[in-house]
């Protein structure tokens, strides 16, 4: 025979309550009210989140096997110089470059470039 009998029992309400408790603090807990929306909105910065994927989502709800994200290099490199030039012409809609911004593009691409290479 068990002997454990305990002062007070705990009821089915506090311990839903001390699980929520304990879930909240760990961060593992919905949110149910709008304060405790607004006071996680405060605590998270999401601006580095990456945005769902809501296709690959739908697919998955189908039960289409999704393909393997395939890895590429954040910097692809240009066949030829002149090509790189006539895209980069056009994505600022014709316009030109001074000479002190040309610079510090230089200086940027040589530097992610330079990353690049060091993570190879």
């Amino acid at each position: 025979m068990n002997n454990s009998n305990p002062k007070k029992k705990a009821t089915l309400a506090a311990t839903k309550r001390a699980l929520h408790d304990m879930m909240t603090q760990d961060g593992v807990a919905f949110p149910e009210t709008p304060e405790d929306i607004d006071r996680i909105e405060a605590e998270i910065n999401d601006s580095n989140l990456p945005t769902p994927d809501v296709n690959s989502f739908i697919q998955f709800l189908h039960g289409v096997k999704s393909e393997p994200a395939v890895e590429a290099s954040i910097i692809l490199p240009f066949e030829s110089a002149t090509h790189a030039q006539d895209l980069a012409l056009a994505a600022r809609n014709g316009g030109d470059i001074d000479a002190e911004i040309r610079k510090r593009m230089d200086e940027h691409r040589a530097s992610a470039e330079e990353k690049a290479k060091k993570k190879q």
